[in-house]
Protein backbone atom coordinates (compact mmCIF):
# COMPACT_ATOMS: atom_id res chain seq x y z
CA UNK A 1 0.00 0.00 0.00
CA UNK A 2 1.43 3.54 -0.80
CA UNK A 3 1.75 6.00 1.32
CA UNK A 4 -1.88 7.38 2.64
CA UNK A 5 -2.84 10.66 1.16
CA UNK A 6 -5.30 11.25 3.83
CA UNK A 7 -5.41 11.04 7.79
CA UNK A 8 -9.17 10.24 6.96
CA UNK A 9 -11.25 9.44 4.63
CA UNK A 10 -14.90 10.40 5.29
CA UNK A 11 -17.67 8.26 2.42
CA UNK A 12 -20.48 10.40 2.58
CA UNK A 13 -21.28 14.18 1.63
CA UNK A 14 -24.52 14.45 3.67
CA UNK A 15 -25.10 16.47 6.79
CA UNK A 16 -23.33 13.78 8.67
CA UNK A 17 -20.40 13.27 6.39
CA UNK A 18 -19.77 17.35 5.97
CA UNK A 19 -19.73 17.55 9.80
CA UNK A 20 -17.57 15.17 10.65
CA UNK A 21 -15.24 16.20 7.77
CA UNK A 22 -15.09 20.02 8.70
CA UNK A 23 -14.76 19.16 12.43
CA UNK A 24 -11.52 16.69 11.98
CA UNK A 25 -10.18 19.19 9.60
CA UNK A 26 -10.52 21.81 11.86
CA UNK A 27 -8.68 19.74 14.52
CA UNK A 28 -5.37 19.47 11.86
CA UNK A 29 -6.14 16.02 10.22
CA UNK A 30 -6.17 15.36 6.78
CA UNK A 31 -9.29 14.83 5.17
CA UNK A 32 -10.70 13.49 2.23
CA UNK A 33 -14.33 13.53 1.52
CA UNK A 34 -15.92 11.29 -0.64
CA UNK A 35 -19.27 10.82 -2.10
CA UNK A 36 -20.93 9.62 -5.46
CA UNK A 37 -22.98 13.00 -5.66
CA UNK A 38 -22.12 16.03 -4.80
CA UNK A 39 -22.14 17.56 -1.79
CA UNK A 40 -25.51 17.82 0.09
CA UNK A 41 -27.30 16.15 -2.69
CA UNK A 42 -29.33 13.39 -0.76
CA UNK A 43 -31.88 13.62 2.22
CA UNK A 44 -29.77 17.14 3.52
CA UNK A 45 -30.76 18.77 -0.02
CA UNK A 46 -34.77 18.55 0.83
CA UNK A 47 -35.56 17.62 4.32
CA UNK A 48 -37.85 19.26 6.78
CA UNK A 49 -34.47 21.37 8.23
CA UNK A 50 -36.01 21.10 11.67
CA UNK A 51 -33.48 20.91 14.76
CA UNK A 52 -36.15 18.35 16.19
CA UNK A 53 -34.74 18.01 19.70
CA UNK A 54 -37.96 17.18 21.10
CA UNK A 55 -38.29 13.97 19.28
CA UNK A 56 -36.94 11.34 21.92
CA UNK A 57 -39.56 9.03 21.38
CA UNK A 58 -38.92 6.39 19.08
CA UNK A 59 -40.61 5.84 15.74
CA UNK A 60 -40.46 2.11 17.14
CA UNK A 61 -42.55 2.24 19.65
CA UNK A 62 -45.81 0.45 21.13
CA UNK A 63 -48.49 3.17 19.66
CA UNK A 64 -47.08 3.15 16.23
CA UNK A 65 -47.39 -0.32 16.14
CA UNK A 66 -51.39 -0.82 16.61
CA UNK A 67 -51.83 2.33 14.45
CA UNK A 68 -50.02 0.62 11.35
CA UNK A 69 -52.65 -0.76 9.94
CA UNK A 70 -55.00 2.01 9.84
CA UNK A 71 -52.36 4.19 8.50
CA UNK A 72 -51.66 2.28 5.65
CA UNK A 73 -55.59 1.71 4.65
CA UNK A 74 -55.58 5.63 4.18
CA UNK A 75 -54.43 6.46 0.72
CA UNK A 76 -53.50 9.72 1.68
CA UNK A 77 -51.89 9.27 4.88
CA UNK A 78 -48.46 9.91 6.63
CA UNK A 79 -47.17 6.33 6.15
CA UNK A 80 -47.31 3.87 2.67
CA UNK A 81 -46.26 0.66 1.74
CA UNK A 82 -44.88 -0.46 -1.66
CA UNK A 83 -46.57 -3.94 -1.78
CA UNK A 84 -44.19 -5.47 -3.91
CA UNK A 85 -41.53 -4.83 -1.91
CA UNK A 86 -42.43 -6.38 1.29
CA UNK A 87 -40.82 -9.53 0.79
CA UNK A 88 -38.04 -7.15 0.84
CA UNK A 89 -38.70 -5.06 3.89
CA UNK A 90 -40.22 -8.11 5.88
CA UNK A 91 -37.16 -8.59 7.88
CA UNK A 92 -36.81 -4.90 8.95
CA UNK A 93 -40.34 -4.73 9.54
CA UNK A 94 -39.99 -7.58 12.21
CA UNK A 95 -36.97 -6.09 13.94
CA UNK A 96 -38.84 -2.65 13.88
CA UNK A 97 -42.26 -4.59 15.26
CA UNK A 98 -39.54 -6.33 18.42
CA UNK A 99 -38.16 -3.07 19.00
CA UNK A 100 -41.16 -1.46 19.56
CA UNK A 101 -41.99 -3.52 22.55
CA UNK A 102 -42.08 -1.55 25.76
CA UNK A 103 -39.44 -3.52 27.24
CA UNK A 104 -36.93 -2.00 24.62
CA UNK A 105 -38.07 1.59 23.90
CA UNK A 106 -36.76 2.95 27.71
CA UNK A 107 -32.83 2.12 26.24
CA UNK A 108 -33.43 3.79 23.06
CA UNK A 109 -35.27 6.99 24.56
CA UNK A 110 -31.90 7.76 26.69
CA UNK A 111 -30.13 7.14 23.99
CA UNK A 112 -32.43 9.48 21.63
CA UNK A 113 -31.43 12.11 24.65
CA UNK A 114 -28.10 11.92 24.16
CA UNK A 115 -27.59 12.70 20.97
CA UNK A 116 -31.07 15.23 20.37
CA UNK A 117 -30.73 16.75 23.85
CA UNK A 118 -27.36 19.06 22.80
CA UNK A 119 -28.07 19.68 19.00
CA UNK A 120 -28.69 22.83 19.09
CA UNK A 121 -25.81 24.17 21.52
CA UNK A 122 -23.57 22.25 19.56
CA UNK A 123 -24.60 23.77 16.07
CA UNK A 124 -24.80 26.97 17.59
CA UNK A 125 -20.85 26.67 18.41
CA UNK A 126 -20.56 25.24 14.92
CA UNK A 127 -22.01 28.01 13.32
CA UNK A 128 -20.24 30.37 15.04
CA UNK A 129 -16.96 29.04 14.64
CA UNK A 130 -17.62 28.76 10.45
CA UNK A 131 -19.50 32.24 10.42
CA UNK A 132 -22.88 30.39 9.57
CA UNK A 133 -25.13 31.48 12.27
CA UNK A 134 -27.74 32.74 10.44
CA UNK A 135 -28.52 29.49 8.51
CA UNK A 136 -30.22 28.79 12.09
CA UNK A 137 -33.35 30.64 13.69
CA UNK A 138 -34.52 29.84 16.98
CA UNK A 139 -38.08 30.27 17.15
CA UNK A 140 -39.31 27.19 18.60
CA UNK A 141 -41.81 25.01 16.98
CA UNK A 142 -45.20 23.73 17.64
CA UNK A 143 -47.43 20.83 16.78
CA UNK A 144 -51.54 21.83 16.35
CA UNK A 145 -54.26 19.99 16.50
CA UNK A 146 -57.86 20.65 14.69
CA UNK A 147 -59.83 18.24 16.57
CA UNK A 148 -61.34 18.93 20.41
CA UNK A 149 -60.67 15.47 21.18
CA UNK A 150 -57.13 15.15 19.99
CA UNK A 151 -56.15 17.70 23.38
CA UNK A 152 -56.28 14.10 25.16
CA UNK A 153 -53.87 12.36 23.12
CA UNK A 154 -51.45 15.86 22.84
CA UNK A 155 -51.60 16.59 26.67
CA UNK A 156 -50.75 12.37 27.52
CA UNK A 157 -47.53 13.21 24.86
CA UNK A 158 -46.78 16.39 26.51
CA UNK A 159 -46.63 14.86 30.08
CA UNK A 160 -44.38 11.90 28.45
CA UNK A 161 -41.70 13.99 26.86
CA UNK A 162 -42.10 16.51 29.97
CA UNK A 163 -41.05 13.46 32.34
CA UNK A 164 -37.75 13.19 30.21
CA UNK A 165 -36.94 16.69 30.60
CA UNK A 166 -38.11 18.38 27.15
CA UNK A 167 -39.29 21.66 27.37
CA UNK A 168 -42.71 22.04 26.26
CA UNK A 169 -45.81 24.36 26.83
CA UNK A 170 -49.88 23.52 26.08
CA UNK A 171 -51.71 26.42 24.20
CA UNK A 172 -55.18 27.43 23.71
CA UNK A 173 -56.23 27.89 19.38
CA UNK A 174 -55.79 31.89 20.59
CA UNK A 175 -52.55 31.56 21.72
CA UNK A 176 -51.01 29.63 18.92
CA UNK A 177 -53.11 32.37 16.40
CA UNK A 178 -51.13 35.05 18.14
CA UNK A 179 -47.47 33.23 17.21
CA UNK A 180 -49.00 32.39 13.88
CA UNK A 181 -52.05 34.39 12.29
CA UNK A 182 -52.09 32.92 9.13
CA UNK A 183 -53.66 29.61 10.45
CA UNK A 184 -57.03 28.41 10.28
CA UNK A 185 -59.28 29.55 12.91
CA UNK A 186 -60.52 25.78 14.08
CA UNK A 187 -57.37 25.25 15.42
CA UNK A 188 -58.45 23.61 18.42
CA UNK A 189 -55.01 24.18 20.01
CA UNK A 190 -51.51 22.41 20.23
CA UNK A 191 -47.95 22.20 21.98
CA UNK A 192 -45.32 24.48 21.80
CA UNK A 193 -41.43 23.63 22.12
CA UNK A 194 -39.54 26.58 22.81
CA UNK A 195 -36.28 25.24 22.62
CA UNK A 196 -36.16 23.91 18.78
CA UNK A 197 -34.84 25.53 15.78
CA UNK A 198 -35.05 25.31 11.67
CA UNK A 199 -32.45 26.05 9.41
CA UNK A 200 -33.81 28.33 6.77
CA UNK A 201 -31.89 26.27 3.90
CA UNK A 202 -31.25 22.58 4.79
CA UNK A 203 -29.01 22.70 1.63
CA UNK A 204 -27.47 26.10 1.65
CA UNK A 205 -26.14 24.94 5.37
CA UNK A 206 -24.60 21.71 4.05
CA UNK A 207 -23.31 23.31 0.90
CA UNK A 208 -21.98 26.32 3.15
CA UNK A 209 -19.94 23.68 5.52
CA UNK A 210 -18.54 21.52 3.14
CA UNK A 211 -17.14 25.20 1.42
CA UNK A 212 -15.71 26.08 5.14
CA UNK A 213 -13.95 22.61 4.91
CA UNK A 214 -13.00 23.29 1.69
CA UNK A 215 -11.45 26.53 2.74
CA UNK A 216 -10.19 25.12 5.70
CA UNK A 217 -7.76 22.65 3.14
CA UNK A 218 -10.05 19.59 3.15
CA UNK A 219 -10.22 17.69 -0.33
CA UNK A 220 -13.23 16.26 -2.04
CA UNK A 221 -13.32 13.58 -4.57
CA UNK A 222 -16.79 12.79 -6.76
CA UNK A 223 -16.16 9.31 -6.62
CA UNK A 224 -18.16 5.71 -5.68
CA UNK A 225 -16.39 3.94 -2.99
CA UNK A 226 -17.07 -0.33 -3.81
CA UNK A 227 -14.46 -2.19 -1.50
CA UNK A 228 -11.51 -1.54 0.86
CA UNK A 229 -8.47 -3.05 1.33
CA UNK A 230 -6.46 -3.33 4.56
CA UNK A 231 -2.81 -3.04 5.28
CA UNK A 232 -0.73 -2.00 8.07
CA UNK A 233 -0.70 1.79 6.91
CA UNK A 234 -3.94 1.96 6.75
CA UNK A 235 -7.11 1.89 4.49
CA UNK A 236 -7.29 1.66 0.69
CA UNK A 237 -10.47 3.07 -0.95
CA UNK A 238 -11.51 0.92 -4.16
CA UNK A 239 -13.07 3.17 -6.48
CA UNK A 240 -14.98 3.56 -9.75
CA UNK A 241 -11.89 5.82 -10.42
CA UNK A 242 -9.02 6.12 -8.84
CA UNK A 243 -8.07 4.04 -5.33
CA UNK A 244 -7.54 6.21 -2.22
CA UNK A 245 -5.05 5.56 0.61
CA UNK A 246 -6.21 7.17 3.85
CA UNK A 247 -5.01 5.85 7.67
CA UNK A 248 -8.76 5.68 8.60
CA UNK A 249 -12.40 6.21 6.64
CA UNK A 250 -15.70 6.87 8.24
CA UNK A 251 -18.83 5.52 6.49
CA UNK A 252 -21.01 7.71 6.56
CA UNK A 253 -22.93 7.56 3.35
CA UNK A 254 -26.86 6.85 4.13
CA UNK A 255 -28.74 3.94 2.78
CA UNK A 256 -25.39 3.16 0.86
CA UNK A 257 -23.74 2.55 4.27
CA UNK A 258 -25.47 -0.73 4.39
CA UNK A 259 -23.41 -2.41 0.85
CA UNK A 260 -20.11 -1.32 2.31
CA UNK A 261 -20.99 -2.61 6.00
CA UNK A 262 -21.88 -5.78 3.77
CA UNK A 263 -18.22 -5.61 2.13
CA UNK A 264 -16.61 -5.74 5.52
CA UNK A 265 -18.73 -8.45 6.69
CA UNK A 266 -21.41 -6.73 8.25
CA UNK A 267 -25.40 -7.51 8.19
CA UNK A 268 -27.03 -4.18 8.52
CA UNK A 269 -30.65 -3.87 8.60
CA UNK A 270 -30.51 -0.48 7.03
CA UNK A 271 -33.72 0.81 4.55
CA UNK A 272 -34.77 3.34 2.52
CA UNK A 273 -37.28 4.97 4.60
CA UNK A 274 -38.70 7.42 1.85
CA UNK A 275 -39.90 11.00 1.79
CA UNK A 276 -41.37 13.24 -0.20
CA UNK A 277 -41.56 17.21 0.18
CA UNK A 278 -43.59 19.95 -1.51
CA UNK A 279 -41.77 23.46 -1.48
CA UNK A 280 -44.23 26.26 -2.42
CA UNK A 281 -41.84 29.09 -3.65
CA UNK A 282 -44.77 31.88 -3.43
CA UNK A 283 -46.88 30.34 -0.59
CA UNK A 284 -48.90 33.70 -0.45
CA UNK A 285 -48.94 33.08 3.77
CA UNK A 286 -46.41 33.55 6.31
CA UNK A 287 -45.24 31.12 9.00
CA UNK A 288 -42.61 32.09 11.64
CA UNK A 289 -41.62 28.52 12.80
CA UNK A 290 -41.91 24.94 11.61
CA UNK A 291 -45.44 23.68 12.31
CA UNK A 292 -46.98 20.12 12.48
CA UNK A 293 -50.27 19.04 11.78
CA UNK A 294 -51.26 16.35 14.64
CA UNK A 295 -53.36 14.82 12.59
CA UNK A 296 -52.41 14.76 9.27
CA UNK A 297 -48.90 14.14 9.80
CA UNK A 298 -46.89 16.50 8.28
CA UNK A 299 -44.72 19.52 8.85
CA UNK A 300 -44.52 23.05 7.08
CA UNK A 301 -41.45 24.80 7.57
CA UNK A 302 -40.68 28.68 6.65
CA UNK A 303 -37.46 28.72 4.29
CA UNK A 304 -35.50 31.61 2.01
CA UNK A 305 -36.68 29.58 -0.82
CA UNK A 306 -40.44 29.48 -0.07
CA UNK A 307 -42.87 27.38 2.39
CA UNK A 308 -41.62 23.33 2.88
CA UNK A 309 -44.40 20.84 3.21
CA UNK A 310 -42.87 17.31 4.28
CA UNK A 311 -43.08 14.19 6.35
CA UNK A 312 -44.49 11.60 4.52
CA UNK A 313 -42.58 7.95 4.71
CA UNK A 314 -42.72 5.88 2.15
CA UNK A 315 -41.40 2.11 2.68
CA UNK A 316 -39.72 0.43 -0.58
CA UNK A 317 -37.01 -0.22 -2.42
CA UNK A 318 -34.36 2.85 -2.77
CA UNK A 319 -34.41 2.71 -6.38
CA UNK A 320 -38.19 2.30 -6.80
CA UNK A 321 -39.78 4.87 -8.91
CA UNK A 322 -40.93 8.03 -7.58
CA UNK A 323 -44.77 8.27 -6.78
CA UNK A 324 -45.13 12.06 -6.62
CA UNK A 325 -48.67 12.15 -5.50
CA UNK A 326 -47.44 11.39 -2.23
CA UNK A 327 -45.58 14.84 -2.54
CA UNK A 328 -49.16 16.46 -4.09
CA UNK A 329 -50.87 15.33 -0.92
CA UNK A 330 -49.46 17.20 1.46
CA UNK A 331 -50.70 20.71 -0.49
CA UNK A 332 -54.06 19.15 -0.15
CA UNK A 333 -53.39 18.95 3.90
CA UNK A 334 -51.75 22.25 4.35
CA UNK A 335 -54.49 24.10 2.94
CA UNK A 336 -57.23 22.82 5.00
CA UNK A 337 -54.53 24.88 8.02
CA UNK A 338 -53.05 27.64 5.84
CA UNK A 339 -56.54 29.75 4.29
CA UNK A 340 -55.04 31.06 0.65
CA UNK A 341 -52.25 29.18 0.54
CA UNK A 342 -50.82 29.11 -3.18
CA UNK A 343 -49.56 26.10 -5.18
CA UNK A 344 -47.94 28.04 -8.48
CA UNK A 345 -44.34 27.23 -9.02
CA UNK A 346 -44.24 23.87 -6.35
CA UNK A 347 -41.41 21.65 -6.37
CA UNK A 348 -41.26 18.19 -5.74
CA UNK A 349 -38.61 16.54 -3.78
CA UNK A 350 -37.79 12.38 -2.79
CA UNK A 351 -35.39 11.39 -0.25
CA UNK A 352 -33.94 7.94 1.09
CA UNK A 353 -33.95 8.42 4.80
CA UNK A 354 -31.51 5.74 6.12
CA UNK A 355 -33.52 4.35 9.18
CA UNK A 356 -32.62 1.54 11.08
CA UNK A 357 -35.50 -0.59 12.75
CA UNK A 358 -34.42 0.02 16.43
CA UNK A 359 -34.91 4.02 15.60
CA UNK A 360 -31.27 4.60 16.20
CA UNK A 361 -28.06 5.28 13.83
CA UNK A 362 -24.68 3.10 13.76
CA UNK A 363 -21.93 5.07 15.44
CA UNK A 364 -18.09 3.25 16.75
CA UNK A 365 -15.36 1.25 15.03
CA UNK A 366 -15.92 -1.38 13.01
CA UNK A 367 -15.18 -4.20 15.28
CA UNK A 368 -12.93 -6.31 12.81
CA UNK A 369 -11.55 -3.62 11.41
CA UNK A 370 -10.39 -0.92 13.76
CA UNK A 371 -9.14 1.59 10.55
CA UNK A 372 -13.21 1.79 10.04
CA UNK A 373 -15.30 3.84 12.19
CA UNK A 374 -19.42 4.05 11.10
CA UNK A 375 -21.59 7.07 11.20
CA UNK A 376 -24.78 6.38 9.87
CA UNK A 377 -28.90 5.41 9.85
CA UNK A 378 -29.76 8.53 11.24
CA UNK A 379 -33.11 8.69 9.98
CA UNK A 380 -35.56 11.70 10.33
CA UNK A 381 -32.92 12.91 12.64
CA UNK A 382 -29.87 13.06 10.28
CA UNK A 383 -29.41 16.73 10.82
CA UNK A 384 -30.60 17.09 14.30
CA UNK A 385 -27.88 14.97 15.47
CA UNK A 386 -25.05 15.75 12.64
CA UNK A 387 -23.19 18.18 14.67
CA UNK A 388 -23.03 15.61 17.90
CA UNK A 389 -22.31 13.21 15.60
CA UNK A 390 -19.37 14.90 14.75
CA UNK A 391 -18.22 15.40 18.19
CA UNK A 392 -18.49 11.62 18.87
CA UNK A 393 -16.33 10.55 16.23
CA UNK A 394 -13.95 13.58 16.62
CA UNK A 395 -13.29 11.50 20.07
CA UNK A 396 -13.29 7.87 18.28
CA UNK A 397 -10.64 9.49 15.87
CA UNK A 398 -8.66 11.10 18.39
CA UNK A 399 -8.74 7.93 20.39
CA UNK A 400 -10.60 9.60 23.93
CA UNK A 401 -14.30 8.69 23.54
CA UNK A 402 -15.37 9.91 26.45
CA UNK A 403 -19.12 7.89 26.01
CA UNK A 404 -20.26 4.73 26.37
CA UNK A 405 -21.18 3.54 22.64
CA UNK A 406 -22.64 0.54 23.19
CA UNK A 407 -26.50 1.12 22.37
CA UNK A 408 -25.20 2.33 18.70
CA UNK A 409 -22.68 0.03 17.94
CA UNK A 410 -23.03 -2.38 14.84
CA UNK A 411 -22.50 -5.73 17.27
CA UNK A 412 -26.36 -4.82 18.35
CA UNK A 413 -27.79 -6.52 14.95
Amino acid sequence: MKQPIADVAVVGAGIIGTCIAERLQFEGKRVLLIDRQGPGEGCSKGNAGHFATDIILPLANFSTLLSVPRLLMDPTGPLTLRWRFLPQLFPWLMRFAWAAMPHKTAATIDALKRLNRPSIERFDALLKRTGLEHLMTQKGALTIYQKPESAVKNLAHLKKVSAHGVKVEHLTGDQIRELEPALTQDVAGGLYYPDTAHTINPYRLVTSLFESFIQAGGEFKKLQVEDFAFGEKGVELLTNGENIQAREVVIACGVYSKSLAKQLGYSVPLEAERGYNLTLPEPNVELNRPVTSFERSFVMTPMEDGLRLAGTVELASKDAEENWQRADILFEHASQILPGLNKSGATHWMGRRPSLPDSLPVIGRAPKHPQVIMAFGHQHLGLTQAAVTADLISELNNHRASKDLDAFAIERF
